[in-house]
């Protein structure tokens, strides 16, 4: 599977990289490594505008999939708030991915010429990655909340009628959620529920034109977002 960060996610992670060097020199800091492993309920809506007739359609569609992930972090303020707790900076990068539900559905592709076509299309949901900040576990049961930014690549796949087919894309998010965490000797145990609200993306049809349309490509507008729960296990240094 491939493996990219988006130029946010850099300059991101780097910002705040050189934030906590700044204001932590004199603070106890550590290193870890862990995985983790959940499930995510991925929901998108979204409308689909064809330029050569002006007709629409829209829809909500969700989907489900297994994830597992891996993930880097840094801990600081330990001697405030307890052995491989405090304040963390991390970058998560999650395998596996979630196939949006397939759609099929026949009308008139070019109204002038009375064309029926039918269309099958599916989205695919892969390569997401965060980076985070999380606060130290507070209460006896380590309660924490985080946020972050995060990218994901959508990947469609098609079978038109004109022979066209849409792009990919990759889209940006804002990533919010809760968990819960225990340490001891380093080893930490973490659940977390996170939901992303991901920007609006468009992907257009670059076969339209070719097959006939004169004023250009269909394309479809949509608005994704995804909830997740995982369970993970960490070793810090």
């Amino acid at each position: 599977m491939k493996f990219k960060i988006g130029s946010k996610l850099t300059s991101c992670l780097c910002s705040i990289v050189m934030l906590f060097g700044l204001s932590t020199s004199a603070m106890a800091i550590s290193f870890g490594f862990g995985v983790s492993g959940g499930a995510t309920h991925v929901e998108a809506t979204g409308t689909e505008t064809l330029l050569d007739n002006g007709q629409t359609e829209s829809a909500t569609e969700d989907g489900q999939g297994v994830l597992g992930t891996a993930y880097g972090q840094i801990i600081v303020g330990e001697q405030w708030f307890g052995e491989t707790n405090g304040f963390v900076l991390g970058y998560e990068h999650t395998f596996g991915e979630a196939k949006m539900r397939s759609r099929t559905h026949t009308y008139d592709q070019i109204a002038a010429k009375e064309v029926t076509a039918t269309q099958v299309a599916e989205a695919v949901i892969s390569d997401l990655d965060t980076v985070f900040i999380e606060t130290p576990g507070f209460t006896p049961l380590g309660l924490f909340i985080m946020g972050g930014i995060s990218q994901m690549t959508i990947t469609t796949n098609e079978s038109l009628d004109t022979g066209a087919a849409y792009g990919d894309a990759d889209v940006d998010g804002a990533t919010v959620g809760f968990g819960f965490k225990k340490a001891a000797g380093g080893v930490q145990i973490k659940s977390k529920f996170t939901y992303t609200d991901w920007d609006t993306i468009t992907l257009t049809n670059s076969g339209t034109k070719g097959a006939g349309s004169a004023k250009g490509a269909d394309k479809v507008v949509a608005t994704p977002e995804n909830w997740a729960f995982t369970v993970g296990l960490s070793y810090n240094f």
